[in-house]
């Protein structure tokens, strides 16, 4: 599974919100004997369509979805519009189904750009996008595996459907985000070429690590020995009711029968479970722990204490989130306090007070470099890519380019398991250093497919929203310092 696209505003991280319609898309890449394709799954929340009554006197929601494939090249290769129907139902004031679409495209290995626009027909609203490129590169010569399929249930197929896989029915879960009423962490995945690479059994280990430094979670680990074929598929669980919350890998291996490793294949997911075992134990620290003792700062100060959890944002997982952006301007001061310090014992329940000091030491060079009249530096986006990813390997720096605006490119040699990331910032202001993220590579962060004439707009009129590079222009260096590794 290549990644998870969120659309509540608007997953290209623009802040104009162009629809109500709340959906989820992912997909994934597989090969067959006829050759690579894709999958799509996307999961709309019935409760944010618009259901009206239809033909038979019930009410039913419909999506419009157009999806355009483009190649490297920007030539269009697929191209797939269609309407979605919703299931019916007899009354609008009980609860809306949520119903899902997955649809299959035959693509060639390349690079590719996909489109996806979604409306909402009952609407006036205006449509939302997603844009997300993508490579599809299977051989012959090598194991690999595909994309992996995150699955909500399964059972075994009666009759043959798009969600049928080796005679089950695979129901997709079309997140990477799994709440605390969910104890069944399944996944689906196949592996290529086992029997022109090895011709013999091998063995799949498959489990969970930590995001933050790899750590192997043994009691979430396993193996299988297969038998190679062309395709081998595999459905496999994890029960993950007692698993913390935090950010992790599902970690695929596949290795010979010498134990050696092939092939590797990784995918980030969150969990948030505040019943979790290690979470009573947090609880059971926090009752006599002293947060003054061990803890730098004024942490019985309200306001000094807003600041040091707001500064957090950048590395919590997306449960702790919502308490910044929700209800951190009205918690009291032992709200924070408890907040903060369960925050910091879930990462090191024995020297939580030494991770603090150590980010806050971040913190601080960020608000030196990067503050603004406007903002702290931790709230700025570089700020905010720097606390969260680390220092860049390389900047590159310009503030007098002819037709662009000042603008920093950050170069990241390895983020998680992406190599070679590129940050652009820019400041359309000129003056002062409120440089906002125009574009990024990095998986999850915001692509804006015309960076470069939005940059050279200083002089530069933006004609053709469609275009995506600039007109050549004198004395500018983006694209190429973009374009090195």
């Amino acid at each position: 599974m290549k990644r998870l696209l969120y659309i509540f505003l608007f997953i290209l991280l623009t802040s104009k919100a162009f629809a109500t319609l709340e959906v989820y898309f992912m997909y994934a890449e597989f090969n067959s004997p006829a050759g690579p394709y894709i999958e799509t799954y996307m999961s709309t929340m019935g409760k944010s369509a618009v259901f009206v009554k239809n033909e038979n006197n019930k009410f039913q929601a419909e999506i419009e979805v157009t999806m355009i494939f483009k190649s490297d090249d920007d030539k269009i290769v697929a191209f797939n519009k269609y309407n979605l129907l919703g299931p019916e139902i007899e009354d609008t004031s009980l609860a809306k189904p949520n119903f899902i679409d997955l649809q299959r495209v035959s693509l060639d290995n390349g690079k590719y750009k996909i489109e996806v626009t979604i409306k909402d027909i009952n609407s006036k609203e205006e449509p939302m996008m997603i844009i997300d490129e993508f490579e599809i590169s299977f051989n012959q010569n090598e194991i690999q595996f595909s994309g992996i399929e995150l699955i909500e249930e399964f059972e075994k197929a009666e009759t043959t459907s798009s969600l049928t896989k080796n005679g089950l029915d695979l129901i997709p879960y079309v997140s990477n985000f799994y709440p605390q009423n969910f104890h069944s962490f399944i996944f689906y995945a196949e592996i290529y070429n086992s029997d022109k690479v090895l011709n013999s059994d091998f063995l799949l280990r498959y489990y969970l690590s930590q995001y933050e430094n790899s750590k192997i979670l043994e009691q979430y680990s396993s193996f299988k020995k297969l038998s190679s074929a062309e395709i081998v598929p595999f459905l496999g669980a994890f029960n993950i009711k007692d698993l913390p919350s935090g950010n992790y890998l599902l970690v695929l291996e596949v290795r010979d029968n010498k134990n050696e490793l092939l092939q590797t294949k990784k995918f980030f997911f969150q969990r948030s479970n505040s019943l979790a075992t290690n979470q009573e134990h947090i609880n059971k620290i926090l009752v006599d722990y002293d947060i003054t003792a061990n803890f730098q700062g004024s942490m019985t100060i309200k306001d000094s204490l807003y600041h040091y959890i707001s500064c957090l944002r950048p590395i919590a997982d997306m449960n702790e989130q919502r308490f910044i952006d929700n209800q951190l301007k009205s918690a009291s001061l032992e709200e924070m306090q408890h907040y903060f310090m369960e925050f910091w014992l879930k990462r090191n329940n024995v020297q939580p007070g030494e991770l603090w000091r150590q980010y806050k030491e971040q913190v601080d060079y960020v608000d030196r470099i990067y503050q603004t009249p406007i903002n702290r530096g931790y709230s700025s986006d570089r700020g905010r890519v720097y606390l969260q990813y680390g220092a860049p390997d390389d900047i590159y720096i310009s503030k007098h380019e002819p037709s662009a605006y000042p603008y920093e490119i950050w170069s990241y040699y390895k983020i998680r398991n992406e190599n070679n990331k590129k940050f652009i910032f820019y400041n359309p202001h000129i003056a002062g250093k409120e440089y906002e993220l125009l574009h990024s590579d990095l998986t999850g962060e915001i692509k804006t497919p015309n960076w470069e004439r939005l940059l050279n707009k200083r002089n530069t009129t933006l004609y053709n929203h469609d275009l995506k590079e600039s007109d050549d222009i004198w004395g500018g260096r983006a694209k190429e310092e973009y374009k090195k590794k």
